[in-house]
């Protein structure tokens, strides 16, 4: 299984605001397609199209299909509150999320429908969203009984704004669940950071499971039986073309684009994690281990947490989903000694990898 961090970006000389990292609103990041789908939403003609681009130094070129310029983060809050504007309407968060099925995102949503499972489709979307999305950070957090899908908007945004990108990511995540699935899903819980607006009784006609507001973060919580669910149109052929085809598109995003830790992270997936040193990895970056452990302590981060987070995640999914035995698993993640590899999973989890195993797959 792959997995490719998520690419933050920091502000004001590297520190975090509010423990979030922001996205750098004039990097440029965001390809125009996702304009375009807002133009279509709106039903505009042609005559109408610069008003939607006001304020934002593009041309209505951009809104032709074909286009691959990519916006820059402010560029793209411009087109929202100008879309605000023209629509009248209020819920427009919901309307675009509506539009933003797996089929929008490029090879991205590819990758997801040919995933093997429900939880790999939302992998794929974590791991390549800065390759479409990069404004918006998704975590995963497989528990006992919820898969916890975590959201962080990383633009520097208004109210309206934060909430309009909330509505419409939180709406990405359940069509991503839904197109694995083949059905709309109920039983998930939704949690939304903004408070209730004025029109939340439209949101019944966009969220398919219960929404409540003015909580601490965006969370789309899964039920972890149905985050287990394989994909009975997965294929392994289309997910590994899909697959090397993402991590290329992966690898056009500005530079500026990725943190230090992301960097560690992609080299660990490359080779064994568990043999791979802080100094391999600073030589694999071209810089000093010391150059290295400070850019990752800026970033309020650090090698040893970044291994170990990773190493836990792999652990997990293949006790999960593989027959594999424990030793094989620890041999597979570069633990020569099989005890080092129980002590360091009940650090991880506070139970032995068998006990976990048992727990997590009845």
């Amino acid at each position: 299984m792959l997995f490719i961090a998520n690419y933050l970006l920091f502000v004001d000389n590297g520190r975090p605001w509010h423990r979030l990292e922001l996205f750098l609103v004039d990097s440029y990041f965001i390809p125009s397609s996702y304009s375009r789908i807002v133009a279509r939403e709106l039903g505009l003609q042609e005559k109408e199209l610069p008003r939607l681009l006001r304020k934002t130094d593009l041309p209505v070129e951009i809104l032709m299909p074909g286009d691959e310029t990519r916006l820059t983060g402010r560029q793209q809050l411009q087109v929202l509150d100008n879309a605000q504007g023209m629509l009248a309407r209020p819920e427009l968060g919901l309307r675009l999320g509506r539009q933003l099925q797996p089929s929008a995102h490029g090879p991205l949503g590819y990758l997801a429908m040919s995933s093997p499972d429900v939880i790999s489709s939302l992998e794929a979307l974590r791991d390549f969203l800065p390759a479409r999305l990069p404004v918006v950070k998704l975590d995963l957090d497989l528990q006992v009984d919820w898969l916890c899908c975590s959201l962080e908007i990383k633009l520097e945004a208004n109210p309206e704004e934060q909430r309009i990108l909330q509505e419409s990511f939180a709406l990405v995540i359940q069509s991503f669940v839904e197109a694995i699935l083949g059905r709309q899903v109920t039983e998930a819980q939704i949690e939304m950071a903004h408070p209730r607006p004025a029109y939340h009784a439209v949101y019944a006609d966009y969220m398919h499971s219960p929404v409540d507001f003015a909580c601490s973060g965006n969370r789309y919580l899964l039920p972890a039986n149905l985050a287990r669910v394989s994909n009975v149109s997965g294929d392994p052929e289309s997910y590994a073309l899909a697959q090397n085809l993402c991590l290329k598109l992966l690898e056009q995003v500005p530079p500026t684009a990725v943190s230090t830790a992301d960097r560690v992270r992609h080299i660990l997936l490359m080779r064994t994690p568990g043999s791979v040193t802080e100094t391999d990895v600073a030589r694999a970056m071209y810089i000093s281990k010391r150059t290295l452990a400070r850019r990752l302590e800026q970033e309020g981060n650090s090698y040893r947490q970044i291994r170990e987070k990773l190493l836990a995640e792999m652990a997990a999914r293949h006790l999960q989903e593989s027959g594999m035995s424990v030793e094989a698993v620890a041999a597979l993640l570069g633990y020569n000694d099989a005890a080092a590899f129980h002590k360091a999973f009940r650090r991880w989890y506070g139970q032995s990898p068998g006990q976990f195993r048992r727990i997590t797959v009845a």
